[in-house]
């Protein structure tokens, strides 16, 4: 596999692994019962997503070295960690952000047509995105 696609891979492990922190913050301080108990699958989700990956490079023979930037890490800990900002300012800030499955989804799905010699990647990569993209719209129904 090329180094662009390991970089690829080892960049959205990491996301998914910060994902997976914020969210967890978030869960901490969530008012809404209803929105804590999707937030807590969400962030079991992006959690698992990032230990398949991180094990899909070791197979490859790839490290895994990529991090959220610090400072990203931290203001988004600090906002979505707060019990300051309400839960309806939090959902609005993220589905701005993503304001449809194709965002969400779409660098995984543009790498998924380059990697017919890697089956196993592939369809690990198809799955994860299929998550994002239910993660997404669960959040809007919710929202709605």
């Amino acid at each position: 596999m090329d180094e662009p696609t390991m970089r690829f891979l080892d960049d959205l492990r990491a996301a998914e692994a910060a994902s997976a922190e914020v969210l967890h913050a978030w869960v901490g301080v969530c008012v809404a019962d209803g929105l804590r108990g999707g937030l807590r699958a969400i962030a079991a989700r992006e959690a698992t997503h990032a230990e398949l990956l991180g094990e899909r490079l070791r197979e490859l023979g790839a490290p895994c070295t990529a991090a959220v930037p610090e400072p990203v890490r931290v203001t988004a800990l600090e906002h979505f960690g707060s019990p300051g900002v309400r839960d309806e300012d939090k959902l609005a800030r993220l589905l701005a952000r993503y304001p449809d499955d194709a965002v969400a989804t779409r660098p995984i799905t543009v790498l998924l047509e380059h990697l017919d010699h890697d089956a196993e990647t592939r369809e690990l990569l198809r799955l994860v995105a299929e998550g994002e993209a239910a993660t997404f719209a669960w959040l809007r129904a919710y929202r709605g």
